[in-house]
């Protein structure tokens, strides 16, 4: 399977080398009130996410109606011409709208809409039906790999291989609420990485809003190669909306959204390039240059008594170069503490 290695999204590249994509994931936070997600939508740009993910869903089409969610999905649900308006607005922002699906109808809303991405729950990993018609929108798509199998992941992502798709994104997370630090298990990210080594691998967080440090672990994810991370909005947790414990409040996500920008910006890379302009300035202050110990008059010889290592206000040659100046003889008087250069021996 050749899927993509950069999923480019508008103006945005998702993969390695680029700044993690962030999704603030609205999910059901609005509690049914139409209002509230569009307030939810704005609040996504505000903090200056990449994309905000609504979850569509038809209850008869998505669980059994003896389920304990049925009739929670049944209140909240909106109609198709809602979940309309709410992207049209959330388009007139210039933010991507994606979408939670859960369900084949879900999945042509989505389509029908422009969705600029689509979310699998891993609950439709297995779900031939779904996978088929999302890797038939040719739309890029993230896929929940929580409590799966690699066989699972595997055949799942084959399954919409088989079917056209090509920029598939691999999530690593599991949806309790909240999830314990001791259950996060961050490190799969890299097993993904190494197992489906064309395929870029994602991080949605649900550790407890109210967590400080919940705030910032999805910097562990960055440092591991997460290529997205999505996190769950809310209003507000004191109202306990629906999954409001691993959420976070408008401007503490916008606060994430920052600490994510600076821990990208802090890894840097791997690759070999030149110096940049902080480390030649940083070699300048501190590496150690070859001096004199004392001063030398012209054609004195040098040898390691004459000299010292020190650092210098202006860098000259490498003490472990000593050798290349270690017995030749001064061409004019040196000064003590002045670097001895080459071109100062004969």
């Amino acid at each position: 399977m050749k899927f993509n290695k950069e999923i480019k999204i508008r103006n945005k590249v998702i993969g390695n080398g680029n700044a993690p994509y962030i999704i603030a994931e609205m999910a059901c936070a609005h509690n049914g009130d139409f209002q509230q997600a569009k307030d939810l939508i704005l609040a996504s740009v505000e903090a200056g996410a990449d994309a905000c993910q609504l979850q569509f869903f038809v209850p008869e089409e998505t669980v059994t109606p003896s389920h304990p969610v049925f009739s929670v999905l049944n209140d909240i649900a909106f109609s198709k011409t809602q979940w309309k308006e709410l992207f049209k607005y959330g388009a007139e922002l210039n933010i991507d709208m994606w979408v939670c699906t859960y369900d084949l109808p879900s999945v042509n809303w989505a389509v029908e809409f422009g969705a600029k991405g689509i979310k699998l729950n891993s609950a439709d990993l297995s779900n031939p039906d779904v996978l088929k018609a999302v890797a038939e929108s040719n739309i890029p798509f993230t896929i929940g790999t929580g409590a799966s199998t690699l066989d699972e992941i595997a055949r799942g992502l084959r399954y919409t291989y088989d079917n056209g798709a090509r920029n598939a994104v691999l999530m690593q997370g599991v949806q309790n609420f909240p999830t314990k630090n001791s259950d996060l298990n961050i490190s799969r990210i890299q097993l993904l990485k190494s197992v489906f080594e064309n395929i870029p691998v994602g991080y949605a967080d649900h550790t407890d809003g109210e967590d400080d440090f919940g705030n910032v672990i999805d910097l562990l994810a960055i440092g591991l190669g997460a290529n997205i991370l999505e996190k769950h909005i809310t209003l507000s947790r004191k109202d306990k909306g629906i999954d409001y414990q691993a959420a976070l409040e408008p401007n503490e996500f916008k606060k994430y959204v920052a600490d994510m920008h600076k821990g990208f910006e802090a890894l840097g890379t791997i690759e070999l390039k030149p110096f940049s302009k902080s480390d030649l300035k940083y070699r300048k202050f501190q590496k150690k240059s070859i001096v004199a110990a004392t001063d030398l008059k012209k054609g004195d010889v040098i040898t390691r008594d004459k000299v010292r290592f020190l650092r210098n206000e202006v860098p000259g040659i490498a003490p472990i170069e000593f050798e290349t100046i270690e017995g030749k003889k001064a061409v004019k008087d040196i000064l003590t503490f002045e670097n001895i250069c080459l071109n100062d021996v004969t």
